[in-house]
């Protein structure tokens, strides 16, 4: 199935794209999906390199919010909103009435482990940073651009240890993408293992 695309649990998604099609509407008014995805891709990398210096939080849904419109607002109205319809690929994420409260119950967790702060064990930080981006896949709170928001989110939260930084480059997309749908029949060790060989020692 194309990346690009979602599935739905009805017809279709006729408020975020265009009428017969599943192309999003956007400022651009581009209706070829392919040129879209183009767009966009080279739109966000721009800002994504720009946006650690611009936009912080405490890892609650907000900053995870604020994040997904630094990178989108350029080119969707509904960038750092909460999606409203149900999306599928392959597996169905979590349904639209149980995002925040999903999203709740792991910033606990994220709080209870003290949002990795002074961690300095990389084994115990890569597994962490592997739980919660899996786990935010899982949630998937927005209509698109998911993936890019909460892998920033996780470059952030392994910055918060203050010894470590996250290197996604290390991840070829193919082996990203199959960690994580291994991930989210909660099997763990591929997501676990490719997050390892991202997690790098800052030095000091």
């Amino acid at each position: 199935m194309n990346q690009y695309y979602y599935e739905y649990k009805d017809d279709g998604d006729v408020k975020y794209c265009y009428p017969g099609t599943q192309v999003l509407v956007n400022k651009f008014d581009i209706h070829n999906g392919q040129q879209l995805s183009k767009v966009e891709r080279e739109i966000s990398i721009v800002k994504a390199a720009v946006l650690a210096d611009r936009i912080t939080g405490n890892f609650d849904l907000a900053h995870l919010k604020s994040i997904h419109k630094f990178l989108f607002e350029d080119i969707y109205d509904w960038a750092g909103q909460i999606r409203t319809v149900d999306i599928a690929k392959g597996n169905i994420f979590c349904l639209v009435q149980f995002i925040e409260v999903q999203f709740s119950e792991l910033y606990e967790k994220l709080k209870q482990d003290n949002f990795l702060k002074g961690e300095k064990d990389i084994e115990y930080v890569s597994k962490k940073i592997a739980y919660y981006l899996s786990e935010i896949n899982v949630i998937h709170p927005f209509r698109e651009g998911n993936g890019r928001t909460q892998r920033i989110f996780c470059q952030q939260l392994c910055k918060n240890t203050g010894n470590f930084y996250l290197d996604f480059s290390m991840a070829g997309e193919g082996e990203m993408l199959e960690a994580s749908v291994a991930a989210f029949m909660c099997n763990y060790e591929k997501i676990e293992a490719l997050i390892r060989k991202c997690v790098k020692e800052i030095d000091l």
